[in-house]
């Protein structure tokens, strides 16, 4: 069993600030960059949310 903080949460989440691979679904502009569908890029979790909502990952 994994313990958990008053929060209800393992401590394990990751924080706003950590980064993430995704691969696109959908042309994207990231730090000024144009990405392909099927291309991958760092993001950090924060904006993954976002991507996702958008249909880009």
């Amino acid at each position: 069993m994994t313990a958990k903080t008053a929060t209800g949460k393992t401590g394990t989440e990751p924080k706003p600030s950590d980064s993430v691979s995704v691969k696109l679904k959908k042309a994207h502009r990231h730090g000024g960059k144009e990405y392909a569908a099927g291309d991958s890029l760092t993001v950090e979790v924060r904006q993954l949310e976002r991507l996702k909502k958008a249909g880009k990952v």
